[in-house]
């Protein structure tokens, strides 16, 4: 099964762009004056009625088609399983149910949390100001650099953004989607290129719980762990859940992350020890 879809992840972002140029001219006339922690501008045109419904469009049309995307996925991978139809009909009857919900808790969470950016930008606008204010600067140098600072920092934070929200909504459809299917693990797939993460690139291949989230930097050092997570749900992490459809179509050994630790083992010994996974 695919990770996220790259044409909607590329979108979204325009979508946020557009979303945020408004912002942009606010500073480019006021000045960064505007965007700080004592402006309440931004704060009053995020809780607007009119930003609302602009953001529950495009987070809206993002989550839905992260859904339908990773749907068609799905009914693919369950043709060729031996429970397919009664996967069939699940996926077909899902908005109706817990995947339906799950999707609208997306979209509230998603456009909550954009609302928020404003308030951090605000936060690091007032943050650089005072720190090279104490440098000596005088105000019109600080100005001038952060007109020229504040469109580049606004633009590489929201294309971070777009493909880590985009990820955790394809990761949480789909883990939502195998529980509602009684599926209780996945394999962990990486993108393995240049830009992955050496541990999750360890990661790779490995069987997951749902129940039983794990923590890939700790398991593979490194990095700076951020704690307990499933596959595509961490900041830039392009990694995604092959949820287990039918274990008949796994290795006869294969890894299992099982509380912290990695484990090799059979498909008998993990049928032995943790039931019945599809």
């Amino acid at each position: 099964m695919p990770s996220v879809s790259k044409h909607e992840e590329r979108r979204f972002w325009k979508d946020l762009c557009k979303l945020f140029n408004g912002l942009l001219d606010a500073v480019k006339e006021r000045g960064s004056s505007a965007l700080t922690e004592d402006g309440p501008e931004f704060r009053q045109l995020m809780q607007s009625d009119r930003m609302s419904q602009f953001l529950n469009r495009i987070v809206g049309r993002m989550v839905r088609t992260q859904r339908k995307v990773s749907a068609n996925s799905w009914r693919e991978a369950a043709s060729k399983s031996t429970n397919g139809q009664e996967l069939f009909n699940l996926i077909s009857g899902e908005m109706n149910g817990p995947v339906g919900a799950r999707v609208q808790q997306l979209i509230a969470e998603n456009a909550a949390f954009i609302k928020t950016l404003p308030e951090q930008w605000a936060k690091y606008v007032t943050q650089y100001a005072s720190r090279e204010a104490l440098k000596g600067k005088r105000p019109e140098a600080v100005e001038a650099e952060l007109r020229k600072i504040i469109p580049e920092h606004m633009a590489k934070n929201l294309k971070c953004i777009a493909r880590t929200e985009c990820a955790k909504a394809n990761a949480a459809i789909v883990q939502a989607r195998a529980e509602n299917c009684g599926i209780r693990a996945y394999i962990w797939r990486c993108v393995k290129d240049e830009r992955s993460r050496d541990s999750h690139r360890g990661m790779d291949g490995i069987l997951v719980f749902y129940d039983d989230p794990p923590n890939p930097e700790a398991l593979f050092g490194g990095e700076k762990p951020y704690g307990s997570y499933h596959a595509g749900n961490t900041f830039n992490c392009r990694c995604y859940q092959e949820p287990v459809i039918d274990i008949s179509y796994l290795p006869d050994v294969l890894l299992v992350h099982d509380h912290g630790a990695i484990r090799r083992m059979t498909k008998g010994q993990i049928m032995k020890g943790f039931g019945k996974i599809a």
